[in-house]
């Protein structure tokens, strides 16, 4: 377990030689918070560290001497009053290198909980790890300067979870003079995220890949007949009905309204046809919007997830595939064709150039494993298409995803071993998609069962994510539940009692024990999967009624941000994980 008591807090102040260049200074804030769940009541307490670096005209940044530290008697003195404990996911490790993140020397690979978060006490010698929120840069003339100090605050932020604003403050801020050590001793590449953090974020389905039941508008009069992205672009008008519905399905002010709901990741799913369209009836065009997207995203401070979405001749026959129909991808022609596709795919974003925002690329999603489908096809396919992407990818940070074919992630570990080899923990993942509305199963569960359910997904994330990053690409809020006017719930559609509600029913007319009930699942998933994979998307940032990110945020059936809650502790734990920020290079998140 992690050692207890905010005295365990450490803040630095960093000392810098000048360089004698015209220098830009790079101001980095850090934030990180964690929450009581027990005792009550909730508590946050946001810790904030400010470091300075210099970043010499010719892209150079050199770091500052080793943080002195603050004593523990003087941080204890000004400590919060309340008794906490670090959250497993605040990392600690040697000294900071590069773009002023931590090298991961103190991390130690499957232990605790497993996975992006081990637990363990602080290691001894070892520096406290910082999660960068924000840099600001402030150009210098001077071709040199003395030796100097640079002050660091440590400012803790106590209020309720319920509140936005903060009850108390207790701060204190300190400054050192030492001797600094040579600053060109520790020359770091120019500063860039380009490790893979824990992902927050959510799909732009329905956008470069049309799906009949998210796009109603789109399929509207002309192309009401159109039953997927395979019958709508073979008809008239097609061309330009698509480059309307790509200009106004997702704009830059989406993705600004996105980011300041906590969220920092987008999954966003393109099909194959964007890139090889040859001998198919399907229209190019879709990768242009993705390249704004991307360019958004990085504007935002957001990651970006690139997912094939729809692979040739159809991985599962569902119209998200591009078509509907058939299941044809595992004919032979159509694996070479997928692999020589995400090729392409690889070679652009896996370039330097997207290093900065594109943390992955999923090679396949849902391939069905049935039918024409077998999952040892699917599994020997992944392992030859990873070693041609690999190949051609030139940012080897960039994580390489498939998803596990709804065998489950466990059944991927074997595969995921052999491929990963000695190599980076962080070359291959896996993506599951975790839903209760579409089996006969989850149909006849109240939703105190959903959650339990919910909960209950917990020990095979855990396990598989020690083994190889675990991703939830796709979940939803959505249950088929009916709320009675005392709150409790049935399984159903339908209820005849006065004053029943159905999820299925009117989203606009939701009252407030739905809105309560449904809250409640929402929270319960997102505890699991903030505790036990390496990161979720949720399906869809626009989506019809509850299945909507954003309406689910206006409505406040999820929470905002995505890391608050009003219903902790739903599936036990004292503790959960809330780090605002990028958690950095690929060594500190295995």
């Amino acid at each position: 377990m992690w050692s207890s008591s905010a005295t365990a807090l450490t803040a630095f102040f960093l000392l810098s030689d000048s360089v004698s260049a015209i220098t830009t200074t790079i101001t980095q804030t850090t934030e990180v918070v964690y929450t009581t769940i027990q005792p009550a009541p909730q508590t946050k307490v946001v810790y904030t560290t400010i470091q300075a670096f210099q970043e010499s005209e010719d892209g150079k940044v050199y770091l500052p001497a080793p943080p002195k530290p603050v004593s523990a008697a003087a941080i204890s003195s000004k400590a919060p009053s309340i008794s906490t404990t670090i959250p497993s996911g605040i990392f600690f490790s040697g000294y900071a290198s590069g773009s002023g993140l931590p090298t991961g020397s103190g991390l130690h690979f499957g232990t605790g909980t497993g996975g992006i978060r081990p637990t363990g006490g602080i290691p001894k010698n070892n520096t406290y790890s910082t999660v960068t929120v924000r840099r600001t840069r402030t150009a210098s003339g001077q071709s040199s300067a003395s030796k100097s100090s640079t002050p660091n605050t440590l400012s803790a932020v106590i209020r309720p979870a319920s509140s936005s604003k903060p009850t108390s403050v207790a701060s204190l801020s300190k400054s050192f003079s030492a001797s600094a050590t040579k600053a060109s001793s520790t020359v770091a590449p120019k500063p860039a995220s380009t490790g893979i953090p824990f992902l927050r974020g959510v799909n732009l389905g329905g956008w470069l890949v049309l799906e009949k039941w998210m796009n109603n508008e789109a399929f509207s009069e002309a192309f009401s007949s159109a039953s997927d992205q395979f019958t709508f672009d073979q008809l008239p008008g097609a061309a330009a009905a698509l480059e309307q519905h790509w200009s106004t399905f997702f704009t830059e002010d989406d993705i600004k309204t996105i980011a300041a709901t906590g969220i920092n990741a987008l999954r966003i799913p393109i099909g194959f046809w964007a890139y090889d369209n040859t001998n198919t009836k399907y229209l190019k065009g879709a990768d242009v919007y993705l390249e704004k997207a991307i360019g958004w995203a990085r504007t935002a401070g957001l990651k970006v997830w690139v997912d094939c979405h729809g692979s040739p001749g159809s991985q599962n026959g569902f119209d998200n595939s591009g078509k509907a129909g058939a299941v044809d991808w595992q004919q032979s022609q159509n694996l070479d064709a997928s692999i020589s596709v995400l090729k392409t795919m690889a070679t652009k974003y896996g370039s330097n150039k997207y290093a900065d925002v594109v943390v992955g690329l999923q090679m396949v999603n849902e391939p069905v494993s049935w039918g024409n489908n077998k999952i040892e096809t699917t599994q020997s396919w992944t392992e030859k298409a990873y070693n041609a992407v690999r190949a051609v990818t030139e940012n080897k940070n960039m994580m390489i995803a498939m998803h596990d074919g709804f065998v489950g992630a466990g059944k991927w570990t074997d595969l995921a071993t052999k491929i990963i080899g000695s190599g980076s923990k962080t070359a291959f993942g896996v993506d599951t998609h975790l839903y209760q509305v579409f089996n006969a199963e989850d149909k006849v569960l109240t939703q105190s069962q959903h959650i339990t359910k919910a909960c209950s997904w917990s020990n095979d994330l855990k396990n598989a994510n020690k083994v190889m990053p675990t991703f939830v690409g796709e979940w939803s809020p959505a249950t088929d539940i009916c709320v009675n006017p005392d709150g409790s719930t049935t399984a159903g559609t339908s209820c005849s009692a006065k004053g029943c509600q159905c999820q299925s029913g009117d989203f606009d007319k939701w009252n407030d024990k739905m809105i309560v009930q449904v809250r409640r699942f929402t929270e319960a998933q997102l505890d699991v999967f903030e505790s036990s994979s390496s990161g979720y998307f949720m399906w869809a940032a626009k989506g019809p009624g509850g299945w909507g990110f954003l309406n689910g945020i206006k409505k406040g059936v999820i929470p905002n941000p995505v890391t608050d809650r009003k219903y902790p502790g739903q599936c036990g734990g004292k503790m959960r994980r809330e780090v605002r920020g990028n958690l950095g290079r690929e060594a500190e998140a295995w």
